[in-house]
């Protein structure tokens, strides 16, 4: 409960100015790198550098995803061609914010534009009581992460401590979800731009509460997605 109440706290902050939406960044790439502004508004994304060679301008229907990493990590994936050496490989520009932070009011302005799976780990504004909560730890390879699953009528949370390891899901980006056993549940979600999915796996601190499953299960597999089946029904 205390884990949820802090990352609660943070999506109820005061509002940042905007939009639009600027925050100085840094370009991070192999070899190199550029500084500028990024600036998010209602026609799409910009990035604004004296480096003519990175600074690009994107309406959201270019834009294959974006990932709010952490506060301070953006990335944007694009339609745009690498180059000649990784031919139909798309290019992602991946920035670090160096003054300011993406804030909850940035993240609520995304979702409200980009109909295509988001990625963010800084939770938007959002209210109503949760139909469900379960403690649980993510597992993955490394460094796990410790808190809770909730479950809201219009989306999915995980919320942790651990400022990159938390999520927010819509459930049009939840691609499906699975009871592996008794303890463990796995959510596939649109994580990579080009229909790429990740996995998260949760091993739960108890039983799930009853219904939590067949609730969210619904939500992600809703009948407008199986027109035949529900013809047939």
């Amino acid at each position: 409960m205390a884990v949820t109440l802090i990352v609660l706290g943070c999506a109820c902050s005061a509002a940042a100015a905007g939009p639009p939406f600027e925050l100085a960044v840094r370009r991070d790439r192999l070899f190199g790198g550029s500084t500028g502004t990024l600036v998010l508004t209602a026609e799409g994304i910009e990035y604004r550098t004296t480096d003519t060679d990175d600074a690009r301008r994107w309406a959201y229907d270019d834009v294959k995803q974006v990932q709010i990493l952490s506060p301070t990590r953006i990335a944007v994936l694009t339609y745009e061609d690498r180059g000649r050496l990784r031919r139909g490989a798309d290019r992602r520009f991946d920035f670090t914010v160096v003054h300011g932070a993406a804030s909850s009011d940035l993240v609520t302005f995304l979702l409200e534009r980009i109909a295509r799976p988001l990625v963010t780990a800084v939770m938007p504004r959002y209210g109503g009581e949760p139909l469900f909560r379960v403690r649980a730890k993510h597992q993955r390879q490394g460094r796990g992460s410790e808190g809770t699953l909730v479950l809201y009528n219009g989306h999915l949370l995980y919320l942790t401590e651990q400022e990159q390891a938390s999520r927010y899901w819509r459930f049009g980006d939840i691609d499906s979800v699975l009871r592996l056993d008794r303890f463990r549940l796995q959510i596939v979600a649109y994580e990579g731009g080009s229909g790429d999915t990740r996995p998260f796996v949760f091993e739960l601190k108890s039983d799930l509460p009853d219904g939590f499953y067949d609730t969210l299960w619904a939500r992600v597999n809703p009948p407008s997605l199986h027109p035949a089946a529900t013809a047939r029904e």
